[in-house]
């Protein structure tokens, strides 16, 4: 439901909201709530039910990635030895497939755990690669 407002407002600042509602292709009303809704803080008297659930679901997802992560340099001495150059998937810290083709494992896992994180690595001889970036230098002519 709207609630129909007048207010005045100096003419420079109208005629930014003016060209930003072009820029958006919005109209004014439609620019000013939006820059209303972003500068306000959120009213505690709403239900913010849907804020939480993408909040808890990015949790869980940080808390699964952690999980398998952990299980697979657990696991990584025996992976190492039985099935090194391999592709495998680790769902709740257990080994649940093995494949040389890494797109015929990844298959067969988004089938059978469509919704759910699951860990997929190459055996190496390491468990999580080192990375190196070299920086530039910047050398001071004369």
């Amino acid at each position: 439901m709207a609630e129909q407002v007048t207010i005045s407002i100096p003419q420079t600042l109208y005629r930014r909201a003016r060209e930003l509602a072009r820029s958006r292709n919005q109209s004014v009303d439609d620019v000013l709530v939006d820059v209303l809704n972003e500068a306000l803080p959120p009213d505690p008297g709403l239900d913010n039910g849907a804020e939480d659930a993408a909040a808890e679901d990015a949790a869980a997802e940080d808390a699964a990635v952690e999980r398998e992560m952990r299980a697979y340099i657990a696991l990584h001495p025996m992976l190492k030895e039985k099935h090194l150059g391999q592709h495998v998937a680790i769902f709740n810290g257990q080994l649940i497939d093995i494949d040389e083709d890494y797109g015929a494992l990844y298959e067969r896992i988004d089938a059978q755990y469509p919704d759910q994180f699951v860990w997929l690595a190459t055996v190496e001889e390491e468990p999580l690669p080192t990375l190196v970036f070299r920086s530039p230098r910047f050398v001071a002519s004369a």
